[in-house]
């Protein structure tokens, strides 16, 4: 059991957690393991019920021959990006998109095949790639994305401009979208929560440090290398999803 792996994995996957998006009702314990930087066999336990993210976690661990799907290296390359998103075959990715997400069930054929054929074109499993790219919410609520849902889930980045005792101001750009295309905007302020003082993550943080942030909550800072690869493959991501046309409807996106 890899404990550095396992803190990475909960202090991403706890904010949709805290909300009842994503993963069992154990919120009470993932923000213990989160805030601690602490891990025990009850935190792989909790992340092994989050029904997208071990899925992921999973097919990039046993495409490289990888026992553990908590490993570090699986862990940041699903969430953050690195070189094992590469060499995922074209079959163990469809299977695990129809099969082990479920969205031969989930989402209409139509929806279906256009997500298939952008495996084909090269997307990889990365977390961008399925939160911009599967319309359909796959955590515990059933309903389409919107904008602002689409925006919270992705891991986002921010620069620290104020530090308070639970929240970080920062300075972030925004997801928008007009004339059917997914695009940053200029950057704007924002305030994202913290766990407060006994967050072993907050200690040491600066002011013009960049930090990551997932649901409006602040989850670590950034090596400029992490910085680069979460770049990088969310903007990949964002390609894929502006190759299929996007419909704007109250509100919601669909593929049209």
């Amino acid at each position: 059991m890899n404990t550095v792996g396992l803190s990475l994995c909960s202090r991403y996957a706890y904010p949709p957690n805290s909300l009842s998006l994503c993963g069992p009702e154990k919120q009470n314990d993932l923000t213990w393991y989160t805030k601690s930087g602490k891990t025990d066999k009850g935190t792989a336990e909790i992340l092994s019920q989050f029904t997208t993210l071990y899925p992921y976690l999973t097919l990039i661990a046993s495409e490289h021959k990888i026992k553990d799907p908590f490993e570090p290296k699986v862990v940041e390359a699903y969430w953050i990006g690195n070189e094992l998103l590469s060499g995922i075959s074209l079959k163990a990715f469809e299977r695990h998109v129809t099969q082990n997400l479920d969205l031969k069930r989930k989402i209409p054929k139509k929806e279906r095949s256009i997500l298939l054929s952008k495996l084909s074109f090269g997307a990889l499993p990365h977390h961008a790639f399925h939160v911009l790219n599967v319309w359909k919410r796959t955590g515990n609520i059933d309903s389409c994305h919107s904008i602002q849902t689409m925006e919270a889930c992705m891991i986002a980045i921010g620069e620290v401009e104020t530090i308070l005792p639970d929240s970080l101001i920062i300075t972030t750009k925004p997801l928008r979208y007009s004339k059917d295309t997914l695009y940053f905007d200029a950057p704007i302020k924002r305030t994202i929560t913290t766990l407060g003082k006994q967050d072993v993550f907050v200690k040491g943080l600066q002011i013009g440090n960049t930090v990551s942030y997932h649901w409006g909550r602040f989850v670590e800072k950034l090596t400029t290398s992490k910085i680069k690869r979460l770049q990088f493959f969310t903007k990949k991501a964002l390609q894929f999803a502006n190759q299929a046309q996007l419909s704007h409807d109250t509100n919601y996106f669909y593929f049209g």
